[in-house]
C-alpha cells in the first residue's frame, strides 16, 4: 500500500511538473517579462501608498526651496512645515523628537543651515525636483522621482533583456532587484534609485558600443550623487587599458572630476572627514566651526563598524560575495566579450574603492552597482550555457 501510494504521489508529481513544463517553454520569455513588470508595478504602488520617511527629508526640501527663500528661519519653518504635511503624526514625531540631534534640528534655523551644504551638491537631484515644483510640493516631487526612477529602472532592464534574449529570467532579476534593496530605495525619499537609471543607462550603452551615450548617461549619475566619482574614476582607468571606450571615458571623467572640484567649493561641503565623522562616529548638532583630526584609529574603527552592520542588517556585502563565487565557479572569464567583462572588473573594483573612500554600510548605495554586475553575470552566463549547447549538438546527416 505505502509502495502504491508512493508511486501515485511520484507519478502525480511527475505528470503535473511536465505538463507545467510543456506550458512554460513557448512562453517563457512572456511570463518572465511578466514578472519582472508585476514586480516593479508593486514596488511603484507601494512606494506611493506606503512611502518610507527619514530625515533627510527635511535637508532635501530645504534645498529644493532655497533658491526662493532667503532668510534661513523662513526656509526652516517652510520645509518642516511641508514634511509635516506628508507623513504621519507619528513619523514627524518620531523625525523631531527621537533624539537630541533630531530635536536640536528642529528647533535651530542656523543649525539646521549647516548642514545642507551634504545635500546642495546634488544639484541635478534638486534642479529635476525645482522643475516639478512648479506641479506640486516639493516632498511630493521628491517622492515622485523615486517612484518614477523605480519605474524607469524596471524598464530598462526590460530592455536589457530582451536585447539579449534573456527575458525568461525576469524572477531571477527580481530576486536581484529585492536582495539589492530595490523597494526601500523606491520608498525612500533620496537620489539613490535617480542616480540608477543613469548609471544603468550608462552600462546599456557601453555594452551596446554606444561610448558617448554611456560618458553622458554617466556624467548625469555624477550630478545626481558625485559619489559615482570613484565608479567613473576606476571605469575610466579599465576602458584607458583595455581600449573600448577609451576617449569617452577620460572625456567624462575629466569633466566629472573638474566638477566635483567645482561643487565642493561651491555648495559649502564641508569635506571628505567631517563627513566621514558625522556619517560613522557622532551626529554633531551644528558643523560650525566643526573639524576634527584625521585618525587612522578612528578610520578603521569606522571600517569595522561599517563590515558588522552590513553583515548584521544589510545584503549587500552577502549578494556581491555571491556573485564573485558565481563569477569565479559558472563562468570563463575568456570566453566573455570585452565590454562587459571591463564593465564588470570596473564595477566590482569600483565598489571596494568606494567602500574603501567611504564605507557605507546600506545596501541602497551600492544598488546599481550590483544590478549591473548580476546583469552582466546572469546575460554572460546564458551566453555561455548556448554556446557549450550549440558545440555539444549532434551534427545534422547530410
Amino acid at each position: 500500500m505505502s509502495n502504491h501510494a508512493r508511486r501515485s504521489l511520484e507519478g502525480s508529481f511527475r505528470f503535473t511538473y511536465r505538463a507545467l513544463r510543456d506550458v512554460y517553454r513557448p512562453l517563457r520569455s512572456w511570463i518572465g517579462a511578466a514578472v519582472l513588470c508585476l514586480f516593479i508595478a508593486m514596488v511603484a504602488t507601494v512606494a506611493q501608498v506606503f512611502p518610507l520617511s527619514n530625515w533627510d527629508m527635511f535637508a532635501y526640501t530645504a534645498t529644493v526651496l532655497e533658491p526662493e527663500i532667503a532668510d534661513p528661519a523662513e526656509l526652516h519653518r517652510q520645509a518642516y512645515n511641508l514634511v509635516e504635511d506628508n507623513v504621519s503624526d507619528g513619523e514627524y514625531l518620531t523625525l523631531t523628537r527621537d533624539r537630541a540631534y533630531r530635536i536640536r534640528q528642529a528647533e535651530d534655523p542656523a543649525a539646521f543651515m549647516t548642514m545642507l551644504g551634504f545635500y546642495r551638491i546634488k544639484i541635478l537631484y534638486l534642479e529635476t525636483a525645482r522643475l516639478l515644483t512648479g506641479f506640486m510640493d516639493p516632498v511630493k516631487a521628491l517622492r515622485l522621482i523615486s517612484i518614477a526612477s523605480a519605474v524607469v529602472t524596471g524598464g530598462l532592464l526590460l530592455i536589457w533583456l530582451a536585447r539579449t534574449g534573456t527575458l525568461m529570467y525576469g524572477p531571477v532579476v527580481v530576486a536581484l532587484l529585492i536582495l539589492s534593496a530595490f523597494g526601500d530605495a523606491a520608498q525612500l525619499l533620496t537620489p539613490d534609485l535617480y542616480a540608477t537609471v543613469f548609471l544603468l543607462l550608462g552600462a546599456l550603452f557601453y555594452v551596446e558600443r554606444l561610448d558617448l551615450p554611456a560618458a553622458l548617461s554617466l556624467i548625469a549619475a555624477f550630478l545626481v550623487r558625485p559619489d559615482h566619482l570613484a565608479f567613473i574614476g576606476v571605469f575610466f582607468v579599465f576602458a584607458a587599458i583595455y581600449g573600448p571606450g577609451r576617449w569617452s571615458m577620460t572625456g567624462c571623467f575629466a569633466v566629472c572630476f573638474a566638477a566635483y572640484l567645482w561643487l565642493t567649493r561651491g555648495a559649502d561641503h564641508p569635506g571628505w572627514w567631517v563627513h566621514m565623522w558625522f556619517s560613522h562616529v557622532e551626529y554633531v548638532p551644528t558643523l560650525e566651526n566643526f573639524d576634527p583630526p584625521f585618525s587612522l584609529l578612528v578610520y578603521l574603527q569606522m571600517l569595522v563598524r561599517a563590515i558588522v552592520r552590513s553583515m548584521m542588517s544589510e545584503t549587500w556585502l552577502a549578494l556581491l560575495l555571491a556573485q564573485v563565487v558565481f563569477f569565479a565557479r559558472c563562468l570563463s572569464p575568456d570566453k566573455m566579450e570585452e565590454r562587459p567583462r571591463v564593465l564588470l572588473y570596473a564595477v566590482f573594483v569600483s565598489i571596494c574603492a568606494k567602500y574603501l573612500v567611504f564605507p557605507h554600510y546600506d545596501s541602497r548605495f551600492y544598488l546599481p552597482y550590483l544590478v549591473i554586475m548580476g546583469m552582466i553575470l546572469l546575460t554572460g552566463w546564458h551566453r555561455q550555457q548556448a554556446a557549450g549547447s550549440a558545440v555539444g549538438a549532434p551534427v545534422p546527416s547530410t
